[in-house]
């Protein structure tokens, strides 16, 4: 199962993508088909469930901005 990380621009998901992977955290970036406005331009990083918090809190330490979540 995925679970998915708005962070809602392309800078931001590519920045986390990186930081994750730095740490050993697999995750892609992903686009948000028709984002609502508060989802900015609508991008994503998609981890594996089991993976969801270390991914959520190396984000936030490392000051990526996080702006919701999906299952």
């Amino acid at each position: 199962m995925y679970y998915d990380i708005k962070v809602g621009s392309v800078t931001n998901a590519q920045r986390g993508h990186r930081i994750l992977k730095q740490n050993a955290v697999k995750s892609s970036v992903i686009r948000i088909f028709k984002p609502s406005g508060v989802e900015g331009c609508g991008y994503a990083l998609r981890v594996m469930s089991q993976d969801k918090s270390r991914a959520t809190e190396l984000l936030r330490k490392n000051g990526v901005r996080i702006i919701g979540d999906d299952k």
